[in-house]
């Protein structure tokens, strides 16, 4: 291709083209993106792929930084670089940071020339084969100069030496390159919004890096909102930096700022062709993106062209399903646009309000053509529609909609339409707006409409009630309204969707009372009623029973249930609805059973984004999780926190939710040292639990005699496996205590339990005397994975607690390279086994020992394993 420049002129460049960016203070090093860049080394191109602000520019640059020096080069593109000269010119001065020799022949061919060739793409590969092996080089912002330079790329990548130099593209858009080919042959790797966006961890850190801490309830809000989107995030904590009053967190926490908003238009949306940014603008009144529904609001015949033009440029869709059909955009962008459209052309922003809802009325979606109704001032008609369809369509639709807009809606005209107040209340209610699904459902209460006592609407108003309790955490008031409404449909042999409702909703209840036998029985009603719905019947169902048979300690049977509700909510599209809550809870107690924190963080954190913050009893269940997965890791003050949380989004929980979190807080609280408050936090406890938690105060207390009594007296024929094996470990730890001769039989009897039914944390959890006498007597037992696997989780939950690196824990002076090597093979070897592997003699390991001790300020091995693992010496 032809270049047309002035020969006159070569290009200049400023130092800083080569160089990347300097990394920020607050930088959050994440080690998986920087994984998948580095697992690129053996491909022959690397594409990162990203919206604006979503850190790629930061991540390359914190690469560059974690690689050995020497080996990386680097090029920012700019607008002037849509020249291909210029363009050229820079990527062939770019290497010679790692060789000052390179590309001399392609420069000069360039100069002469004054154009690409196939001479010129040959001696760039060349040159790039005699780069040290595992170099790169990077073109960060490649999207500014694409266009121009797209045809010899294509050429270039074709032939580029891949064992020896790493390509990187980054842009905003994936380079338009023959990527299918490059897929096909597993020669691309490539990283995209979902690895560039933020999780709730690091979220967390980032807030931290700039001074601030929010409560948990309050950074799971930000990073809702905010999608884990790196530019928003920093914004808001930029915003929070400077500010404890609690009226400007509030305000920071909607990141809603103008900064944000003319971030987004002038980086973004103003940057598109203008019929993409029409487009845009004009769907931003859709929740869900289809090409059918585009087509229907906008009235762009090439809606399909267009979608998938936004799709590909990374604008902010987000798949909804695998086939990449149905999208969303992003909340916090929809958010802005819907705005920007409001200000531009306040009419047509009705108009298509108005187009939409008819198309969703017309393929029956009701509760969409509800809402787009409201928004197009039209509320008679939306109150209508949902009179008769709220049920049936919140049961079958996969996607909630969005929160519907009420301006429109006069109150006091509903106080005389009751049918139609108690469908708006309903509807509120189930899109997880409680606040003011309440509120019109007490306007229905104080209204006191003529409802005949055994009429389908008293059925209604009794199921509502219901929903609006099991919502709230207020359960036993929950169970009479759902039994009320059954007795109606009964007595008046009513049968519509509301039949299948009240099932579902005693189901969820009993869930949360570990009423094993009623989940077992509402289970079976709604597997056998015709009228219930699929999801209901392969996804609420198994994801409630994998539930309470992960409480009781059937494993495998919970891991069987909830893998089955997980693939048919992917099935059928309800992955992201709230009836996956159930699963998801469940797949992440049975990861944390096994240690494998990583995974149920990630999982909660989908719970998480599930329940907040609109649904109170799943975010309440969700942080007490959450507070488990920090236990086990020994971060118990970051635990006892997210139990404050919880308590703080269920103001009015009922007892027995307030007794899990008592008895969780409790637990926590003795791994701290603190006697006195599980004292007064275990008379809310039910019977056997309450037992079981005294035992863990005496013992904890030095008085295993007490001990002994609370373990006799919690009677073993009525416990669950899980609470029968944690009396198991009591009983060995009483014994431990007291010296007890029989204290390997009594353990090694438990652990046999805990090996056969899969038990890992509950072991390490239960009881410090257990994990102290496995480490300490672990070259005592016979060698076996469950057991190697025990004494790693002690000591890595040891490792991490509080207080690991407060002043005064620290050694009295330094361990010697050989007390080193003997200190690493103590958690696992005798003395005699010591001496064999490192070739010295018993009495020089001894030797060793005794110094170690002193050092640590240890007089048992069991002292000086702890001591060190505090230390992370181990």
């Amino acid at each position: 291709m032809t270049i047309e420049h002035d020969a006159a002129r070569d290009p200049q460049f400023a130092l800083a083209k080569f160089s990347p960016p300097a990394l920020p203070d607050t930088l959050v090093a994440r080690s998986s993106p920087r994984d998948q860049l580095t697992a690129g080394a053996s491909r022959r191109l690397t594409s990162v792929v990203g919206s604006a602000g979503a850190g790629k520019s930061v991540l390359l640059a914190d690469w560059t930084e974690s690689r050995p020096a020497g080996v990386t080069a680097w090029l920012s593109c700019d607008s002037a670089d849509a020249d291909p000269l210029r363009f050229w010119t820079g990527f062939v001065g770019a290497p010679r940071a790692i060789k000052p020799a390179f590309g001399r022949d392609a420069a000069d061919l360039l100069a002469s020339d004054r154009q690409m060739s196939p001479d010129v793409i040959a001696s760039i590969a060349n040159d790039a084969a005699k780069l040290p092996a595992g170099s790169a080089v990077i073109v960060d912002d490649f999207h500014v100069a694409a266009p121009a330079v797209a045809r010899d790329m294509n050429d270039l990548v074709e032939c580029w030496p891949a064992e020896t130099t790493q390509l990187v593209l980054a842009g905003r858009f994936d380079p338009p390159l023959r990527l299918h080919r490059l897929r096909v042959s597993a020669e691309l790797c490539e990283v995209r919004d979902r690895e560039l966006y933020f999780s709730l961890a690091d979220s967390r850190e980032l807030l931290s890096n700039f001074g601030v801490q929010l409560s948990g309830a309050d950074l799971a809000v930000l990073h809702q909102r905010s999608e884990g989107w790196p530019a928003i995030l920093q914004m808001a904590a930029l915003s929070l930096r400077s500010t404890t009053d609690p009226v400007r967190v509030a305000r920071a926490l909607r990141v809603r700022g103008q900064e944000i908003a003319d971030y987004f238009v002038t980086e973004v949306l103003d940057q598109q062709p203008p019929e993409v940014a029409r487009f845009m603008l004009d769907t931003s009144v859709l929740s869900e993106l289809t090409v059918d529904t585009c087509a229907a609001v906008s009235g762009a015949q090439d809606a399909a062209v267009l979608l998938h033009a936004i799709d590909a440029a990374h604008l902010f869709l987000v798949p909804v399903n695998e086939e990449r059909t149905r999208f969303r955009c992003h909340r916090l962008v929809r958010q802005i646009m819907r705005a920007e459209l409001r200000a531009r052309d306040p009419a047509r922003e009705r108009m298509l309000q108005r187009r939409a809802a008819g198309h969703f009325e017309s393929v029956g979606d009701i509760r969409r053509a509800a809402r787009h109704f409201l928004a197009a001032r039209q509320g008679d008609r939306a109150l209508a529609l949902l009179r008769d369809r709220v049920v049936t369509d919140f049961l079958s639709d996969p996607a909630l909609p969005e929160l519907p807009d009420l301006k429109t809606v006069d109150s006091s005209v509903l106080v005389n339409a009751p049918d139609e107040l108690l469908a708006l209340a309903a509807d509120l209610l189930l899109s997880g707006d409680t606040v003011r699904g309440g509120e019109y459902l007490d306007l229905f209460e104080k209204a006191r409409p003529s409802i005949e006592p055994e009429s389908k609407l008293a059925a209604r108003a009794a199921a509502i009630r219901s929903i609006r309790y099991v919502v709230t955490g207020q359960l036993p008031m929950a169970v009479g309204e759902a039994l009320r409404a059954r007795a109606i449909q009964e007595q008046t042999h009513l049968s519509d969707e509301w039949n299948a409702f009240v099932p579902l909703i005693l189901l969820r209840v009993y869930c949360c009372l570990d009423a094993f036998q009623a989940v077992e029985r509402e289970s079976a009603a709604i597997l056998e009623m015709p009228s219930s719905p699929e999801p209901a019947k392969q996804v609420l169902v198994p994801g409630a029973l994998a539930l309470i048979r992960l409480e009781s300690g059937c494993l495998g049977e919970a891991a069987d249930a909830a893998r089955s509700a997980e693939a048919a909510a992917r099935r059928l599209g309800f992955d992201r609805h709230f009836f996956a809550i159930d699963h998801l809870r469940a797949l992440a107690g049975l990861a944390l059973e096994q240690r494998d924190t990583d995974t149920a963080e990630r999982l909660t954190e989908q719970v998480l984004h599930l329940s907040e913050p609109q649904l109170p009893l799943f975010e309440f269940l969700a942080l007490l999780d959450q507070s488990q997965i920090w236990a086990a890791r020994g971060q118990f003050r970051e635990a006892l926190a997210s139990i404050d949380s919880a308590r703080l989004a269920l103001a009015h929980a009922s007892s027995a939710l307030l007794a899990r979190a008592d008895e969780q807080e409790a637990l926590l609280r003795l791994s701290l040292g603190d006697l006195r408050s599980p004292a007064e936090l275990v008379n809310r406890l039910p019977g056997v639990r309450r037992e079981l938690l005294q035992a863990r105060i005496a013992l904890a207390g030095g008085d295993h005699h007490a001990a002994q009594q609370h373990l006799q007296a919690a009677k073993p024929g009525g416990l669950t496996p899980r609470l029968a094996l944690v009396r198991q470990l009591l009983l060995a730890a009483v014994a431990i205590e007291r010296g007890d001769p029989a204290v390997a039989s009594i353990l090694g009897s438990a652990l046999h339990a805990a090996r056969r039914q899969g038990f890992l944390n509950t072991v390490i959890m239960t009881s410090p005397e257990v994990s102290a006498y496995l480490v300490e007597h672990a070259a005592e037992l016979l060698p076996d994975p469950f057991i190697e696997q025990l004494i790693t989780a002690a000591l890595e939950v040891r490792s991490a607690q509080d207080g690991a690196g407060q002043p005064g824990r620290v050694l009295i002076e330094p361990l010697t390279v050989a007390e080193q090597r003997v200190l690493a093979l103590l958690p696992a070897s005798t003395c005699l086994q010591i001496a064999d592997i490192l070739y010295v003699s018993r009495n020089t390991v001894k030797t060793h020992l005794r110094s170690i001790y002193r050092k640590l300020g240890a007089t048992s091995r069991s002292q000086a394993l702890r001591r060190a693992a505090d230390l992370r010496l181990l």
